[in-house]
């Protein structure tokens, strides 16, 4: 059997071949390459993810918790609120028992002024009505 292609020709397709070769090499070592520095990146990615993951559950665990804070600062607030119209109303009678006291130590106190006054003056009219009051 007889080659159909002259030695050359075969010499030529194989130093092609080679430099095919070399070529599709060089292109498999800069995917490789490439490759590596994906998985890198998808490692750096997938860190910076489970970071954030972490960072998201932390500030929903503070949210929840600013919430109950709140809620239980407004029923607090409420619970005041109801205390100091209590003080309010319980003040308002105690103003009411303090004047109606005044009025009344007032009311005594002309009371008493009279009796004395009349003390004075039955005093004043054994005597032979000499003496003045104090």
């Amino acid at each position: 059997m007889t080659n159909a292609f002259p030695p050359e020709d075969i010499s030529a397709r194989f130093d092609n071949i080679d430099t095919r070769l070399e070529e599709i090499g060089d292109e498999l070592d800069l995917l490789r390459t490439v490759q590596n520095a994906n998985r890198r990146e998808t490692r750096g990615n997938s860190q910076t993810i489970a970071r954030l993951e972490r960072t998201i559950r932390e500030l929903a665990d503070i949210a929840r918790l600013h919430q109950e804070g709140l809620r239980a600062a407004q029923r607090d607030a409420e619970r005041d609120r109801q205390t100091i119209r209590e003080t309010e109303i319980q003040a308002d009678r105690d103003r009411e028992v303090l004047l109606a006291s005044l009025l009344q130590a007032e009311r005594d106190r002309q009371a008493f002024q009279e009796e004395i006054r009349r003390i004075w003056e039955y005093l004043r009219d054994r005597n032979g009505g000499s003496s003045t009051p104090n």
